[in-house]
């Protein structure tokens, strides 16, 4: 059985990171049958083993499961505060040839001083302040202190005043398969009488997205969406250019209005969120031809806090229309360039074409199709490799309706590609929210008198994060969008909106330190994550216990 303390923590760190549970493999389920290993060593889970569960994530090739665990206080209550992190990594390519030692964080530390290191993580290292290797800090040092606090409300009961649940779930690299699934059993839990009085989040705590220096407490997060278009264009021989319209050269000027556009980037306060990334661009031609592509399609990612997807999309339809009409423009200056230099006759003008959302796109074919389009579409899916990813079958799924409804270009289809992520922030308008808050910023008053350490305060946790699932924060019809423009919504990707509208749970993330997420330097700081973060955490529950900041 284990205790928390560092060093246990640290021992615990150690077991955890030496498992590959890599994003969308097995050894995700290792991992979680690990942690279920430890955390039943526990008093608590001895007398009450149902209160330790396996929840699957739907149709997972590799039996992932996320694992919910219940410590209940003494005296009887049912204020809980959950405690949520993830312990699927990605992998180790990055390594080279410390490959071998990436998920051996002593021996990877020992042989670290061997790479080309920038300068600053040669100084960690020769600080010896430092431990490297993939999940040290990306997160499962943050798992590790998280079930150290459960063994400490287990064996003392009466210490925090409030339940503590663990909730740890793969898949967060990937789609948030793993909050997606656990999110079911809070709302069960919440029906079943258990107040979740909010979350704590313990990813390190750097600040992310917003860039500045030092460590953070977060009381919210930010959200993510991604936009798609697929753009049609018209099909000509190469020799007979300015008959047709090249989707790629659409897709071109699409990508000068979206990618890096400042304008379309969520501001609040005093925090500035990147803008639009356009993360996949192609043509949908499988062979080489020397006709013209006709179909293009590319899907952005946004960081919001304030984007809704309709208010998104809104957005880019304007760009997808504009990219058109920039491309007719183009193409005619060309061609009147060309033909007075070549002699020719003058080409007719090049039509701007539309845009139809994908919404639109699918009932124009369902109107069209000989047949059931939803189970054709579903036989169609089934169909594709199970390599492809969930964009990459969105993709086919759009260029698939498009081909039924018959539609000719030019155009642009618009819509959402998974995962989305609502953006989550504490508006201190609920009792909650207000408490959750206050006990934020005892704990940046606490790390300064009792730590000297400077913890600057962040309305939202910088990085994409499964704080995201806590509940919905808005119109339930914002999300009509999302839903009706989503290709394979409900058999490719699915969001449980029932059970987000049911939750509004508010947060913080209060975790160790470290640097390089991600990386092959990536690193925990060893004093602050051992020493502080651990009396942080600790400090944190008891205050909600208490009902309190103070």
């Amino acid at each position: 059985m284990f205790r928390n303390t560092p060093e246990d923590i640290y021992a615990l760190m150690l077991d955890l990171v030496k498992i590959g549970s890599f994003s969308a493999t097995a050894g995700e389920k290792v991992c979680a049958d690990r942690i279920c290993e430890h955390l039943s060593t526990l008093s608590a889970f001895r007398k009450h083993p149902e209160d330790l569960k396996q929840v699957p994530l739907p149709a997972s090739p590799y039996g992932s499961v996320a694992v919910v665990a219940l410590v209940r206080a003494e005296p009887p209550t049912n204020r809980t505060v959950i405690l949520e992190g993830h312990f699927d990594v990605v992998d180790i390519e990055v390594y080279g040839p410390l490959k071998d030692v990436a998920l051996d964080p002593e021996e990877c530390t020992r042989r670290m001083g061997e790479m080309p290191l920038p300068e600053e993580a040669r100084a960690d290292l020769d600080s010896g302040n430092y431990l490297f290797g993939r999940g040290v800090m990306d997160m499962k040092f943050g798992i590790a202190m998280a079930m150290a606090l459960l063994a400490e409300a287990s064996e003392t009961p009466e210490a925090f005043g409030v339940n503590l649940m663990l909730v740890a779930v793969p898949d967060e690299e990937n789609n948030s398969g793993g909050m997606r699934a656990a999110v079911g059993s809070l709302a069960r839990a919440q029906e079943e009488g258990l107040d979740l009085v909010g979350c704590i989040m313990v990813e390190p705590s750097d600040p992310g997205y917003t860039g500045g220096n030092g460590r953070v407490v977060s009381y919210g997060a930010v959200g993510k969406i991604m936009p798609f278009v697929l753009v049609m264009g018209k099909e000509a021989h190469g020799s007979e250019y300015f008959d047709g319209i090249n989707a790629n050269l659409a897709m071109a000027h699409l990508n000068l209005l979206l990618e890096g556009n400042p304008d379309l980037a969520d501001v609040g306060g005093e925090e500035n969120y990147p803008p639009m990334v356009c993360l996949k661009q192609k043509d949908l031609r499988e062979a080489y031809s020397i006709t013209l592509p006709e179909r293009a399609v590319a899907y952005y990612s946004l960081i919001t806090i304030r984007h809704t997807p309709e208010s998104l999309l809104e957005q880019v339809d304007a760009a997808a229309a504009e990219a058109l009409r920039r491309t007719a423009e183009h193409l005619d200056r060309s061609k009147a360039v060309f033909a007075e230099r070549a002699h020719l006759p003058a080409w007719p003008p090049t039509p701007t074409g539309r845009v139809v959302r994908y919404a639109n796109l699918f009932e124009k074919a369902k109107a069209v199709f000989k047949g059931n389009l939803d189970s054709h579409l579903a036989a169609f899916l089934a169909e594709l490799p199970g390599s492809m990813d969930e964009r990459e079958k969105g993709i086919a799924l759009v260029n698939e309706v498009l081909t039924i409804s018959g539609e000719k270009g030019p155009l642009a289809v618009t819509g959402f590609m998974p995962p989305f992520y609502p953006h989550r922030t504490n508006f201190r308008s609920s009792e909650k929210e207000k408490a959750f808050a206050a006990v934020g910023d005892a704990i940046v008053e606490e790390a300064r008198t009792r730590f000297g350490e400077v913890l600057h305060k962040n309305e939202h946790f910088g990085g994409i994060s499964d704080l995201s699932y806590l509940g919905f924060q808005g119109d339930p019809a914002e999300l009509d969008a999302l839903r009706k423009n989503l290709p394979g919504w409900g058999t490719l990707y699915d969001l449980p909106v029932e059970d987000l509208l049911d939750l509004d749970i508010p947060a913080l993330n209060i975790g160790p330190s470290g640097k390089d997420a991600h990386k092959m330097t990536e690193r925990i700081e060893l004093g602050y994550s051992l020493k502080v973060a651990p009396e942080l955490l600790r400090s944190a529950v008891r205050m909600l216990g208490a009902g309190k900041a103070n």
